[in-house]
């Protein structure tokens, strides 16, 4: 695809790969306002090639003739490259740009599912309270929805506000299940999708979502991330491992793809590789270094992980803002420690707040209190499954 002003030159050639026979080739050359249907004509063309009859609802897609302002189409792809990142200022930027894409089209239906997007991501990362994060996206995720009903970009925000903000887990694959029927590529929809099915049992399920979602999309370092995720509800924690590398080799700054490490050392007992990246990821904050030194050198990595929970407890019975840090992280740390009541009682205190990484609960390393009735309680509450 080359761009010229407001035009696109699409040179699209299907080759036979045993032999390099070069099956179809089809040019177009739309404004681009007209790029969906240019891809529809694409896509037509090359089933037409392989003589690979389409579903009534995939013809229908492919049939798209609706135009699009060129400008807000452009500002929503700047906007979907930035939130993936969940960086506070990236995430700041992509906010404006949908904002912007919404001045030169207030119809259009994938600025408002960005606009879900950027605060589900702010509330998931601890940048905003959940209370103003998760309406704000339901918000602009109903928005979407209402806009355009089989875009699947509208109805996956709106199933990704309903897993992680309401724990609304009917609603949710009802929303997961249309988003998909309505664009099976969507690589973004079947990478989250996988993490609903985990949170629902069904993580043997979840794994094939992940693995199409790095298939469609193999240098979205957010997907591999995702990926590892999954897999750590399988046990699979070395490939878990080395789905996060793989993430922080195409994207270094990527915190969730850290996220995913973190869990799968603690889980699999990789004590000296855990410490290493934590004493790394604290490394700015002479608070928490002091302590897990302190820590470390007093009670070896229970007392370093006892340390570092210790400090963020501290700080929010200061302020009493869930935003400033994890409730949900501080539980796990007392985990690592040992601390099982102090480990649940701060997850009572992460359910109170609806803390976004509670789903997350029935993961290993988790599992360690599978015996406990009050986490096996807790679990029901939020609507998790149980694994064996």
């Amino acid at each position: 695809m080359q761009r010229e002003g407001s035009r696109v030159r699409i040179n699209a050639e299907l080759v036979r790969v045993s032999d390099g026979t070069q099956v179809w080739t089809g040019t177009y050359e739309p404004e681009l306002s007209g790029i969906l249907g240019a891809q529809g004509q694409v896509a037509q063309g090359v089933a037409k090639a392989l003589a690979v009859r389409l579903l009534p609802a995939q013809e229908a897609r492919q049939a798209v003739t609706r135009t699009v302002n060129p400008e807000a189409y452009e500002l929503c792809l700047r906007g979907a490259a930035l939130w993936k990142t969940m960086k506070n200022d990236e995430l700041a930027t992509a906010h404006l740009f949908f904002e912007q894409a919404l001045k030169s089209d207030p119809s259009y239906a994938p600025a408002y599912a960005g606009l879900a997007w950027v605060w589900m991501a702010r509330q998931q990362m601890g940048f905003v309270p959940v209370a103003e994060g998760v309406p704000r996206a339901k918000e602009a995720a109903l928005k979407a929805v209402h806009l355009d009903g089989n875009s699947s970009a509208a109805h996956e925000a709106l199933a990704t506000v309903l897993t992680w903000g309401e724990w609304d887990w009917t609603g949710a694959e009802a929303e997961w299940t249309r988003a998909l029927e309505l664009d099976p590529n969507n690589d973004n929809g079947q990478a989250y999708y996988a993490h609903y099915l985990a949170h629902r049992g069904r993580a043997s399920e979840g794994i094939r979502h992940s693995d199409f979602a790095v298939k469609l999309d193999p240098m979205n370092a957010l997907n591999h991330a995702l990926r590892g995720m999954v897999l750590i509800y399988l046990r699979r924690f070395d490939d878990a491992i080395a789905a996060a590398r793989t993430a922080i080799s195409l994207r270094a700054d990527l915190s969730i793809s850290y996220v995913c490490m973190q869990r799968a050392y603690m889980a699999k007992g990789m004590r000296d590789e855990l410490l290493a990246d934590q004493r790394l990821r604290i490394s700015r904050d002479p608070e928490r270094v002091a302590a897990f030194n302190k820590g470390l050198a007093e009670g070896g990595y229970e007392g370093a992980q006892r340390a570092i929970a210790d400090v963020l407890a501290a700080r929010f019975e200061r302020t009493q803002d869930p935003s400033s840090v994890s409730l949900w992280g501080i539980a796990l740390r007392y985990l690592g420690a040992g601390d099982n009541e102090r480990a649940l009682s701060w997850l009572q205190k992460a359910y109170d707040y609806h803390d976004s990484d509670l789903p997350y609960t029935n993961a290993p390393p988790w599992d360690r209190l599978h015996d406990d009735p009050r986490y096996q309680a807790l679990l029901r509450r939020i609507g998790l499954a149980i694994y064996e």
